[in-house]
C-alpha cells in the first residue's frame, strides 16, 4: 500500500449561521448543491444535507443517497413523493419502472449499502444506463463505512462502485479523518475535506457518570426522571439483550407498567424481544413515544425524531457486559443526541443528556506500532498463500488455509483482495478502547470532541456489579486472574475485599494467596491453584509460628492461666485446648482439632501442641505431668520460670503449683 505519511486531504472551511439548513449555507458561499470529491463534515446534525440532495428543487439532478440502515432509509423517504426507497422488499423489477418513469424529471434513489449493490446496479445495467455519468453518489452518516464492517462487510461494498461515480461525496455530522489506509484512494480522486463550521456556540449539555454498578444505575437514573415527571426517557444501547435486561428490570421493581416501554430495533431482534414477553418492540419508528423508549444501533444514526415534549436522553456503554457496546465520543454520541429535530422555544431539543458507562477493569489496548505489525503480518500472509497457491492447478487448500489465517477481519467480500476500510476499523477499535482505560480518560475524550459541556459524575465504589459479573462469568483460570486484577485495585479498601471475599467463597484460598503470597508470586505460578495452595500452607504455618510465639501471645496465655497457677488440680485435656483455641482466634491462627475435618490451617490443636510449650511427664492416672519447656521459649526470646503441671489423660491435666490449663503456666521475662 502507498505511504500517505506525510500526505493530507486539502482542508476547507465554510460557516453556517444559527438557524440555518446546510443548503442555504452553501449557496451563500457558491455552492449550489452538495459538492463532488468531497468529505463534508457538516458538524451539526439536522442540518438537511440528505433532504437537500433528495429534493429536486435544492438539487435538480439525478441522484442515489446510500444509508447505513434500512430504517434510515423508511424514515427519509416518507417526507417525498417522488424517492424511491430500495431495500430487502423492493424488487429490481420496481426499480425499473421507477427509472423508466417520465413523469419524474429527476430520480431520486435512497438505498441500503446492500441495496445499491445488488438492485440499484442491476437495474442500470439492465437498462444499459451509465449510472456514473448520470447520477450523484452520496453516502450519507460515512462513518458508519469504518465503524460497522468488523460485523457487517456488506456496508463497505458499495465504496468499489462509489469511486467510478463522476459526481460523488461522503457527508456526515461526525465523519472520520481516512487512515493511512483509505487516504489512498480519496488522494487519488482529488477529494477535499470540506467542514462546515458553526459562527455561534453549539456545544450541548451532557452529564458524564462513570459507574461499576452498571444496571443499577441505569435503573436509578431513569427511575429519578420519570419521578421528575420526565415525559419521555429514550435510551440508546447497542445490545438487545441488555435492553432486555433493563426492560425487565424495571418492570419487576414497579417502576414502569406493561405499556409503558417501546424497543426500537432490527426485525429479527425484535422477534426475539417478543419471545421473551416484551411485546412493544419493532423495527419501525412509532410515534408517540413511551414513557421509556429504548433504540438499538440502527437508529443511532439518520432517524429524525420530533416530539411535542423535551425527552431526557440516555447513552449506555458497558464493555464487562457486551464488548461492542462501547459509544465513540466522537461519532455515536454525537449522532444518538442528534436524532431530536425539535427546536423547543427555550432553544433546546431534549432537556438533559446523560451519558452512563462502565469503565472496564482492566482493558488491552494495541498500540498503533502493534496494530500496524499485525496488519502488515496479515498483508504478508495473504501474499505468501496467493503465489503459492497461482502456481498449482488445485486451489482447494489453499482456500482453505486461507480461512484459517486471521485474514477474514480484513478480506473484502469477494475474498479476493483487502477491503482497507475494514482495516481501518481495526485501528478505530484500538482507538475507542483507549477512551475507556480510566474514568478521566473518558471525560477527556468527551471533552476532546468540543461538541459538549461535560459534567463529569464519576462514582468512587472500589468494587462494584460489573466487577462481580465479569468474574461470575468467567471461566476458571480467567476467573482468578480476574480476582486478583480487582483486588490489586482495592487491596486498601476493607470493605471492597470483604465484598469480594463474600461473592467469591471458593476462592478464599487465591484471595488469602494475593495477600500473603503477593500477586507476582502467583503469575509466577501462572495460577496453579495446587502450587499456590502448598506455597500458601507453608507461609501460613511460618506465620502462625511467628504469631505463637511472639511476645504478645506468650503474655496473653500466660495471662490466661495466671490465677490458677500454684493450685494442685487435674484438668482435661480438652478444657485446656478450648482455652488455647479462643487465643488462637484472637491471633487469626486457624487450626484444626480432631475430627472437625479443617484443611489447609495453620496448624493442629491437640495434646502435642502443649508440648510446645512445656515438659510433659504423665501422671499415674493415664494422664501427664507437665513442666515448662525452658529451653523452647528461650529460643524465641523469652525466659521461663519453671514449674511443675500434672495433667491427666482422659480425665484431664493436673498442674503442680496448680494452672487452670496446659500451656498457661509460663511465667515470661521479657529481655
Amino acid at each position: 500500500m502507498n505511504d500517505t505519511t506525510h500526505k493530507t486531504l486539502e482542508v476547507e472551511v465554510l460557516n453556517i449561521h444559527k438557524g440555518e439548513y446546510l443548503s442555504e449555507a452553501l449557496k451563500r458561499q457558491g455552492y449550489p448543491m452538495l459538492p463532488s470529491n468531497a468529505i463534508i463534515n457538516k458538524v451539526m446534525t439536522g442540518t438537511g444535507a440528505t433532504y437537500m440532495e433528495l429534493n429536486p428543487k435544492l438539487s435538480p439532478r439525478n441522484s442515489i443517497v446510500i444509508e447505513p440502515y434500512r430504517s434510515a432509509v423508511e424514515n427519509k423517504v416518507q417526507a417525498f413523493d417522488e424517492v424511491q426507497g430500495v431495500f430487502k422488499e423492493v424488487t429490481v423489477k420496481k426499480l425499473t419502472a421507477y427509472l423508466n418513469n417520465s413523469n419524474i424529471k429527476y430520480k431520486k434513489i435512497i438505498t441500503t449499502p446492500e441495496g445499491f449493490q445488488t438492485k440499484v446496479l442491476k437495474a442500470a445495467k439492465s437498462l444499459k444506463m451509465n449510472i456514473y455519468k448520470e447520477f450523484f453518489n452520496l453516502y450519507d452518516e460515512s462513518e458508519h463505512i469504518t465503524e460497522d464492517t468488523d460485523y457487517r462487510r456488506s456496508i463497505s461494498s458499495p465504496m468499489k462502485e462509489f469511486f467510478k461515480f463522476e459526481g460523488k461525496a461522503l457527508v456526515s455530522a461526525t465523519p472520520l479523518k481516512p487512515s493511512k489506509y483509505t487516504l489512498t484512494l480519496f488522494l487519488r480522486h482529488q477529494f477535499k475535506w470540506i467542514e462546515i463550521k458553526p459562527d455561534y456556540d453549539y456545544r450541548e449539555d451532557m452529564t458524564l457518570i462513570t459507574t461499576r454498578s452498571f444496571y443499577s444505575r441505569v435503573k436509578q437514573e431513569v427511575k429519578r426522571l420519570l419521578d421528575n415527571g420526565s415525559p419521555h426517557v429514550c435510551i440508546f444501547y447497542k445490545t438487545t439483550e441488555g435492553i432486555c435486561n433493563i426492560v425487565e428490570s424495571l418492570l419487576h421493581d414497579g417502576i414502569i407498567k406493561e405499556d409503558d416501554y417501546k424497543v426500537f430495533c432490527s426485525k429479527e431482534s425484535a422477534d426475539k424481544l417478543k419471545s421473551r414477553f416484551l411485546e412493544h418492540s419493532t423495527d419501525r419508528l412509532e410515534l408517540p413515544l413511551r414513557k421509556v423508549n429504548l433504540f438499538t444501533s440502527r437508529f443511532f444514526p439518520s432517524i429524525d425524531i420530533n416530539l411535542k415534549e423535551l425527552c431526557d436522553v440516555l447513552v449506555l456503554s458497558n464493555y464487562d457486559h457486551v464488548k461492542h457496546t462501547l459509544i465513540n465520543p466522537f461519532t455515536e454520541a454525537i449522532q444518538c443526541q442528534g436524532r431530536f429535530r425539535r427546536v423547543f422555544p427555550n432553544g433546546k431539543r431534549y432537556n438533559s443528556l446523560t451519558i452512563i458507562a462502565s469503565i472496564p477493569n482492566e482493558l488491552k489496548v494495541n498500540s498503533e506500532e502493534e496494530i500496524y505489525k499485525d496488519i502488515d503480518a496479515r498483508i504478508k500472509s495473504y501474499r505468501a498463500v496467493q503465489k503459492e497457491k497461482l502456481k498449482d492447478d488445485d486451489f482447494t487448500y489453499y482456500d482453505k488455509d486461507l480461512k484459517r489465517l486471521r485474514l477474514n477481519e480484513v478480506l473484502n467480500p469477494e475474498r479476493n483482495g483487502f477491503d482497507r476500510f475494514a482495516i481501518e476499523q481495526l485501528l478505530l477499535d484500538e482507538q475507542v478502547k483507549r477512551y475507556y482505560l480510566s474514568p478521566d480518560a473518558l471525560r477527556q475524550a468527551y471533552e476532546n470532541t468540543e461538541y459538549f459541556n461535560v459534567d463529569f459524575q464519576p462514582e468512587d465504589e472500589a468494587v462494584g456489579e460489573d466487577d462481580i459479573y465479569r468474574i461470575k462469568a468467567a471461566k476458571t483460570k480467567e476467573k482468578w486472574q480476574f480476582i486478583v486484577s480487582v483486588l490489586s485495585n482495592i487491596k486498601e479498601d476493607e470493605n471492597a475485599v470483604q465484598l469480594i471475599r463474600a461473592k467469591c467463597v471458593e476462592e478464599e484460598w487465591l484471595i488469602n494467596a494475593f495477600f500473603k503470597l503477593g500477586q507476582e508470586a502467583i503469575e509466577q505460578q501462572k495460577y496453579s491453584k495446587t502450587t499456590i495452595k502448598k506455597l500458601l500452607e507453608q507461609t501460613e504455618q511460618k506465620e502462625a509460628m511467628q504469631r505463637r510465639f511472639s511476645r504478645e501471645f506468650l503474655s496473653d496465655i500466660r495471662r490466661e492461666f495466671e490465677t490458677e497457677t500454684g493450685n494442685d488440680l487435674y484438668i482435661p485435656v480438652n478444657d485446656v485446648l478450648d482455652r488455647i483455641s479462643y487465643l488462637l482466634d484472637y491471633y487469626g491462627i486457624t487450626y484444626s482439632r480432631y475430627g472437625d475435618g479443617k484443611k489447609g490451617t495453620m496448624c493442629k490443636l491437640s495434646a502435642p501442641f502443649i508440648e510446645e510449650y512445656f515438659d510433659v511427664t504423665r501422671s499415674n492416672r493415664g494422664g501427664a505431668k507437665i513442666k515448662h519447656r525452658l529451653s523452647f521459649c528461650e529460643q524465641v526470646g523469652f525466659e521461663c520460670a519453671r514449674r511443675k503441671v500434672g495433667v491427666v489423660g482422659d480425665g484431664g491435666r493436673r498442674v503442680d503449683k496448680g494452672i487452670g490449663g496446659a500451656c498457661s503456666l509460663v511465667k515470661f521475662i521479657g529481655k
